[in-house]
């Protein structure tokens, strides 16, 4: 997935683009499998959408768009989240959590720090050091696990 630009949007222009914060947010990420299934399924239905509304459709090179092709307002996904939240019962986060539990989850999975940098766009990896200290820390505690049960197999088994 390639991240290139923004959606911003103000009553006296509307829906417009606007290019990223800085240089290191313009990036391509790999996607998993299965977000890629998820994407393909939703590329299905849009375009059982576009079918069903005919010439009304107008398009545009966005991922998400409204119900006529046009650029979705930047707060559509954000207000359809929250519905989401209030309806599931899950606890109320907004929705850029999100990005926060990735990062952490692929700290906490080990992966490095520079790639988790790159592909949430910082500009610098301190910067995702500083966010993301509580997530280093934890992953530091289970580096000292992992090497205490490799170093003291007995000490496990007791």
């Amino acid at each position: 997935m390639s991240i290139r630009r923004t959606s911003q949007y103000t009553p006296e222009k509307g829906i417009f683009e606007k290019g990223t914060k800085n240089t290191s947010s313009v990036r391509t990420i790999k996607l998993s499998a299965v977000a890629m299934e998820i994407l393909k399924e939703y590329r299905i239905w849009q375009t059982e959408q576009r079918l069903s509304v005919g010439d009304q459709w107008e398009d545009c090179d966005r991922l998400y768009a409204s119900w006529n092709g046009q650029p979705a307002h930047p707060d559509t996904l954000t207000q359809w989240f929250e519905g989401f939240i209030e309806r599931t019962d899950l606890p109320k986060i907004h929705i850029h959590s999100l990005r926060h539990t990735n990062a952490t989850l692929m700290i906490a999975g080990g992966e490095d720090i520079r790639t988790v940098s790159r592909r949430l766009g910082h500009a610098q990896v301190t910067t995702t050091v500083n966010t993301y200290t509580h997530a280093i820390q934890s992953a530091d505690a289970k580096a000292a696990d992992t090497l205490e049960n490799i170093l003291d197999p007995m000490k496990k088994q007791g």
